[in-house]
């Protein structure tokens, strides 16, 4: 019995040192100036944490950190540094892995990753691709900060028209590399079987059909969609694909509100439905986001205040694990859901483009009106507007 009890000790043991390890990554690139700030953020849905910041010195980098489990997790790198584009560095990172990362530039989404990973290996495979071409999107978008910088810098109007016309040319440049790069893309997937980088690839094209003005590859995109399993079109890289492909029908002020199953942090459903008879606001959040959380405080007053004629309906966008994170952190007497589609679901029915976004909906279930962002007291005039407004 005692050498089973030991037996099982160790196994334990063992199994929990699995379960959490320590990775490493280093870095040595070339042409970067000593004390450029390397981050790396740890990924969670959308929100990213710091989880380590590091100086390069002679071209140097290391990071060292814990995994949260035994899975494989995403994490991404960046530069702080205006030599570097507003781009990561994606990496897939497992316990006892040794990533070495190599570099001739600032020009971090083609730096060289050496992983095991299977996950890395397939998407390096996408990288090098279109590994020229990649490089010319982030000079692009190098360019492209430095005319805004001198956009702003100008008092001139003829100066800020020539700058404007520049800049333009840039993004329409921008397009263009976007459609190479899918090109390459769809030929790759088109050879090669359905997995996660598959899916993320997958999802990044139908952004490109959304927002890439005379998209051409819009059809084999969709039709890359459509050969999926109904299983693989339940992931969420998948749901985010179709509703990039084809967007809900927005409902807009003066039509009814559109509803959905929402989860409280019990698991317990609830519907908008549920609250008619009074005003309902929603309001769609994320922990990541700076503004939503500043607006909790004069949320929990307005909710107050209107007790007797509104309920606030709060819509995380977060994953579960995520949102049940930000709920103990932050204190919300009112209803705190989660219809956990992320930017699917009632985000894109609501036309959500950017958080914080609040709707009031009458006590008769029709839009009243849309708004987006936050600042002091702006809760409070709007509603005071709004709601006075029906009296």
């Amino acid at each position: 019995m005692k050498k089973e009890i030991v037996t099982l000790f160790l196994m334990t043991s063992v199994w929990a040192a699995q379960a959490q390890g320590t990775f490493t990554i280093e870095g040595q690139v070339k042409n970067v100036e000593d004390g450029a700030l390397i981050t790396l953020f740890r990924l969670d849905g959308n929100v990213g944490s710091s989880i380590g910041v590091d100086t390069i010195r002679n071209g140097h980098f290391r990071f060292q950190a814990e995994t949260l489990g035994n899975e494989t997790e995403i994490v991404d790198m960046m530069g702080r540094s205006d030599k570097f584009p507003s781009m990561s560095l994606r990496l897939w990172v497992r316990p006892g892995d040794n990533i070495r990362i190599s570099g001739e530039n600032t020009l971090i989404r083609t730096w060289d990753v050496k992983s095991t990973v299977p996950e890395q290996v397939a998407n390096q495979a996408f990288i090098n691709d279109s590994r020229e071409l990649w490089n010319e999107y982030q000079r692009n978008s190098l360019l492209q900060r430095a005319y805004r910088r001198k956009y702003a810098g100008s008092a001139v109007d003829e100066e800020r028209q020539a700058i404007r016309a520049q800049a333009d040319s840039l993004r329409k440049l921008e397009d263009e590399i976007t459609i190479r790069i899918d090109a390459n893309t769809i030929k790759r997937m088109k050879q090669i079987p359905v997995d996660d980088i598959w899916l993320e690839q997958l999802e990044k094209l139908a952004m490109s059909a959304k927002y890439t003005e005379n998209y051409p590859y819009k059809e084999e995109v969709i039709a890359l969609y459509e050969g999926l399993t109904d299983e693989e079109k339940q992931t969420d890289l998948a749901m985010n694909t179709y509703t990039y492909l084809f967007p809900p029908q927005v409902v807009e002020v003066g039509d009814e509100m559109a509803d959905a199953d929402l989860y409280d942090l019990e698991g317990n459903v609830h519907r908008l439905a549920d609250f008619k008879g009074k005003y309902i606001m929603l309001d769609f959040w994320s922990r990541g986001c700076g503004p939503c959380l500043m607006a909790l405080p004069e949320m929990k007053e307005v909710a107050e205040m209107y007790k007797d004629r509104l309920t606030i309906v709060s819509l995380s966008i977060d994953t579960k694990k995520g949102w049940e994170t930000a709920s103990k952190t932050h204190e919300m007497t009112w209803q705190n859901l989660n219809e956990l589609k992320g930017s699917n679901g009632l985000f894109a029915k609501y036309g959500v483009r950017g958080i914080p976004n609040y709707v009031l909906i009458s006590p008769e279930g029709r839009i009243v009106e849309k708004w987006f962002g936050y600042s002091a007291h702006s809760l409070k005039r709007k509603l005071r507007r709004l709601l006075n407004a029906d009296e």
